[in-house]
């Protein structure tokens, strides 16, 4: 299981982010969705023509994004419109980080259950 990584440290890993031009784990995910509610950046899906296009050509570590199809991929944008940098994210990656951020807000709307005391005739086999 990955550890949750912080909005800090995709500041930490920016540039080799925007190189990559990919994230690799639901962790990194999580992270960058930190690093966008942090700097209030926009996020919106495009498509891999529109998504290769930000792509330069000759950047090595780029390439391998514009060799793979589907997956889904992300523009992050300023809160004035300029692109910061443009990912590709695993499609198994992605619906992991939907299902942990429902399991989060299933957890959270039923965090009570937690501290819940069982009644006495549920402990009577611990006597």
């Amino acid at each position: 299981m990955e550890w949750h990584q912080t909005a800090d440290c995709v500041e930490e890993k920016l540039q080799t982010i925007q190189q990559m031009h990919r994230l690799n784990g639901i962790s990194e995910l999580m992270a960058l969705a930190d690093y966008c509610t942090k700097n209030q950046l926009k996020t919106e899906f495009i498509t891999k023509e529109q998504h290769d296009a930000l792509i330069d050509p000759e950047n090595e570590d780029g390439a391998w994004v514009l060799r793979r199809s589907g997956g889904i991929r992300l523009k992050i944008t300023s809160q004035s419109g300029e692109a910061i940098f443009s990912l590709r994210i695993e499609e198994n990656i992605w619906h992991g980080y939907a299902e942990h951020v429902a399991d989060w807000y299933k957890f959270a709307e039923n965090s009570k259950a937690l501290f819940q005391i069982p009644s006495k005739d549920e402990t009577s086999w611990l006597v």
